[in-house]
């Protein structure tokens, strides 16, 4: 009995100094950067055919180009709109893990918010945008780019469980319901988000006429260091109608 205790023993210890020394699934740096506009700015780039949903084209190229090098004008970009990383407790229920930024480093030279951190391959990160006040408040398009180019698509309101968008919207209010009884990922959003190229985003339409969208960025950490990309375009809420506005529904 006492040797079979200890070849037992033997062998956990054993099995122990192996896993101690296997190595760790290395972290690769990953980066997201996002640009929040103004819809007329998002539309002068693009070329025809563009429009359609996952769509990519030299008309996206050289707004990307733009962003890169400072040359998109600062007057179409929205201020106040830039991405931080979804708390842990929030990140867990949206199936991600939490993230720590690491510090920017030189002056940007480019129009893009980024935000840089180190991930395991495979994992999901989750990024938030929730300025609620301020104009524009409806995001009506957005350009995303994982793996490949940078593509273009519409947010749409999953038809059905059985679609798969890369732009989804969903009232705000429901979403937070889902989020505090924690199925908000597992029911609601896997089923319906397409993350074929790595990026996908989450729009929680605000049901107030003059409160901004809320915007879940979600990324899958690729196999080894990748920039994420996302252009969002803002459009002025139908509801909202205080004057002066170029809005087709405004009072005055």
């Amino acid at each position: 009995m006492r040797e079979d205790l200890r070849v037992a023993l033997l062998a956990v210890a054993g099995l122990a100094t192996l896993l101690a020394g296997a190595p760790a699934a290395s972290a690769e740096e990953y980066r997201l950067r996002v640009a929040s506009v103004h819809e007329q700015g998002f539309y002068a780039y693009l070329k025809p055919g563009e429009l359609r949903d996952g769509v990519s084209g030299p008309g996206l190229d050289r707004l990307e180009r733009s962003l890169d090098s400072r040359d998109f004008p600062s007057g179409a970009l929205i201020g106040g709109r830039d991405p931080a990383p979804a708390r842990e407790s929030v990140a867990r229920v949206w199936g991600g893990v939490p993230v720590r930024i690491e510090p920017a480093g030189e002056s940007a030279t480019h129009r893009w918010a980024e935000l840089r951190w180190q991930g395991k391959p495979g994992e999901r990160s989750v990024f938030v945008i929730d300025q609620t006040a301020g104009r524009p408040q409806d995001v009506v398009r957005v350009a995303l780019r994982g793996t490949g180019p940078l593509r273009q698509y519409q947010v749409y309101e999953p038809p059905g469980a059985a679609a798969r968008l890369a732009a989804v919207r969903m009232q705000l209010a429901f979403l937070w319901a889902a989020q505090e009884r924690g199925d908000v990922w597992t029911k609601y959003v896997a089923p319906v988000l397409d993350l074929a190229h790595g990026i996908g985003v989450v729009v929680g339409a605000n049901a107030g006429g003059l409160l901004a969208d809320h915007v879940y960025l979600i990324v899958t950490h690729a196999e080894r260091a990748t920039t994420y990309e996302a252009v969002l375009a803002w459009r002025q809420s139908p509801d909202d109608r205080q004057a002066p506005s170029d809005n087709s529904r405004r009072l005055f």
